[in-house]
C-alpha cells in the first residue's frame, strides 16, 4: 500500500492526485519512522554513557522540533485537523517526546534506574505506537 493509499485509509478518506503530490512534497513518512526509531539507540547509548551528544530535555521534550512535529503542527494540521486518528498521532507524538526527555532528563539526574525503568516500559509502548501510526500512514 502506497503512503497516500495509508493515509486515506487510516483516516477514512479520498485524497486526490493533487493533494497527494503536495503532501509527499511535505514529508517523508519512512524517513520519520526511521527518525523515531534511531531515538532508542541514541537514548539507549546516552543511558549507557556510550554517546558524545549534548541532549538537552527541554528541546527533546518539544513535539515541534523534529520533522514529523513540524508537519503535525503546520501543514498536516492544514490537511487533516479535523480527523481524530490525526490528533491520536499528534497526542501520540507529543507523548512519544516527553517520555524521551525524562529518560534524558533522569540520566542527567544520575537516576539511571529510573531512565531505564522508562526504556522499558512507558518509552517502548509510546513509541510503538508511533511507528505504528506512521508505518500504516506509509
Amino acid at each position: 500500500m502506497g503512503l497516500f493509499a495509508g493515509v486515506a485509509s487510516l483516516l477514512h478518506l479520498n485524497i486526490d492526485s493533487t493533494k497527494k503530490a503536495r503532501i509527499r512534497e511535505e514529508i517523508n513518512l519512512a524517513d520519520a519512522v526511521q527518525a523515531h526509531i534511531n531515538w532508542k539507540l541514541r537514548l539507549q547509548n546516552y543511558l549507557e554513557g556510550k554517546s558524545d551528544e549534548s541532549l538537552d530535555p527541554m528541546i527533546i521534550c518539544r513535539d515541534d522540533q523534529c520533522v514529523l512535529g513540524q508537519w503535525i503542527h503546520g501543514a498536516g494540521m492544514s490537511h487533516f485537523h479535523e480527523l481524530e486518528p490525526f490528533h491520536q498521532l499528534r497526542a501520540d507524538h507529543a507523548q512519544f517526546h516527553y517520555v524521551a526527555a525524562n529518560v534524558v532528563k533522569n540520566v542527567q539526574a544520575n537516576d539511571h534506574g529510573a531512565a531505564k525503568a522508562i526504556m522499558e516500559g512507558e518509552y517502548p509502548r509510546i513509541s510503538h505506537k508511533v511507528v505504528l501510526a506512521l508505518t500504516e500512514l506509509n
